[in-house]
């Protein structure tokens, strides 16, 4: 269970008929509330309401969403170490927050400019996150210096 925030005080305080009984969603999608059932709760369970702040940027992608979204089901259904499987990556939100979680994700997309995309976001989150992304190893960039002999003065 979720605690259900200071949102409730107002929003619950004036209970239309239509929230004191099952509505439906008006798209026709098969969700429906009866917010009248969170009347006097502290905790709900999480299929009630997930309140989050919205996507302010499209990511040159059509479907956008906020990363604390996907890592809210992240938290609920796997531990660090999980895989977790993106079978639409798009811009690669979910996948990021699959790093951000410590969970190994797998991403696929039909369209090599979101696949490309995704891994450029990913990228940049891995390299701040480099013991989560994979284990670290320290390598040297510099040349190996040349030994050079030399005669000793008598």
């Amino acid at each position: 269970m979720v605690p259900v925030g200071d949102w409730a005080k107002g929003r619950l305080a004036n209970l239309s008929e239509t929230d004191k009984t099952r509505d439906e969603s008006k798209v026709g999608s098969g969700f429906g509330k009866n917010v009248s059932n969170w009347l006097g709760r502290d905790l709900v369970y999480p299929t009630n309401v997930i309140h989050l702040a919205t996507e302010c940027s499209n990511r040159n992608h059509s479907a956008t969403f906020p990363v604390g979204l996907p890592a809210w089901f992240i938290r609920l259904f796997t531990d660090p170490g999980d895989f977790v499987l993106d079978p639409f990556v798009g811009s690669g939100t979910t996948a990021l927050a699959a790093i951000q979680l410590g969970r190994f994700y797998v991403g696929i997309d039909i369209s090599k400019e979101y696949l490309e995309l995704a891994r450029e976001r990913t990228a940049q989150a891995q390299i701040g996150l480099p013991n989560i992304a994979e284990a670290h190893k320290t390598y040297s960039t510099s040349q190996p210096q040349a030994k050079v002999k030399t005669k000793a003065k008598r």
